[in-house]
């Protein structure tokens, strides 16, 4: 990490900043979904103009109120029902993510990265309560964030961050007590914005930590096909607005510079609803 130094000034470097976290809000108000992802520390390891290139894991499991549920009942394709279905909550759904990571020092105190993964999903028997397993395909997702040293000492560091990750849920529930196919697709939105104390335990090794803020929004759509009593299928189509449980929790962790430019990490995140585990190794040129 970066020692002593003082938040350079100018026009230029003003419009890169402002320019960055512009670029993040179009990309956060778009129609896009978003998983967890690990932090690390808040404050910049690159120097203006070098690159970064890194591999990350994080696994959470959180508590998703679907509210404001609709459904449409239809036999053999005609329309039997249709009005509102009752809010539930979804226990422990657990998201594991694998990332690429590369970063870009901006300048000594600012950098943007951009984050490719494969990321999986699944839940127990919080939907139905009859048992029912949901395991989700592996999808690609996309992310990217910005942070930036706000107080830069010798042993004592401040950072901000803010990010957000792209990703898409979709799969076969299964049932013991239901033999036909029943499919469930989610949308997840979250975006974490954190503030962060990083400390130089001893030479090469900083612990770091925080509040953040949690933000989370999607859909949850849910396809049941069960045979009638007449001896024709019925589709019964249901979908849900996503809210989030809690809103703010924090985060702790370690970074260890195990090389020159390369960093190893390793934090915990929570809220009142959620927690993630995350590690990463990350590697600058």
């Amino acid at each position: 990490m970066k020692r002593d130094s003082s938040l350079p000034k100018g026009k230029n470097i003003k419009r890169i900043r402002l320019s960055c976290f512009v670029c993040i809000l179009v990309l956060l108000s778009g129609p896009v979904t978003f998983a967890l992802g690990p932090l690390g520390t808040t404050i910049t390891n690159l120097e203006p103009g070098q690159f970064q290139l890194g591999l990350e894991y994080c696994r959470s499991s959180m508590d998703l109120k679907l509210i404001n549920g609709t459904f449409i009942d239809s036999v053999d394709g005609s329309l039997n029902d249709s009005g509102k279905s009752i809010d539930l909550t979804l226990k422990e759904f657990e998201q594991t993510n694998s990332f690429v990571n590369f970063g870009y020092g901006i300048d000594r105190n600012w950098e943007v990265f951009l984050r490719l993964s494969t990321t999986k999903a699944k839940f127990g028997d919080s939907l139905l309560r009859e048992g029912e397993k949901f395991e989700s395909d592996s999808t690609p997702a996309l992310g990217g964030g910005i942070k930036a040293t706000l107080y830069d000492g010798r042993y004592f560091k401040i950072g901000g961050l803010i990010q957000a990750n792209w990703a898409h849920y979709n799969g076969r529930l299964s049932s013991p007590q239901r033999p036909l196919p029943q499919f469930v697709e989610t949308n997840i939105k979250e975006i974490q914005i954190a503030l962060g104390a990083n400390y130089m335990l001893i030479d090469s090794i900083w612990i770091y930590g925080g509040p953040l803020i949690h933000f989370l929004k999607g859909e949850f759509d849910n396809t049941l096909i069960q045979e009638a009593k007449t001896g024709t299928f019925q589709v019964i189509e249901s979908s849900w607005d996503i809210e989030q449980d809690s809103l703010y929790g924090g985060y702790l962790g370690t970074q260890v510079e195990i090389g020159k430019n390369c960093y190893m990490n390793i934090e915990y995140q929570f809220t009142g609803a959620a927690d993630a585990f995350g590690a990463g190794i990350l590697l600058g040129f």
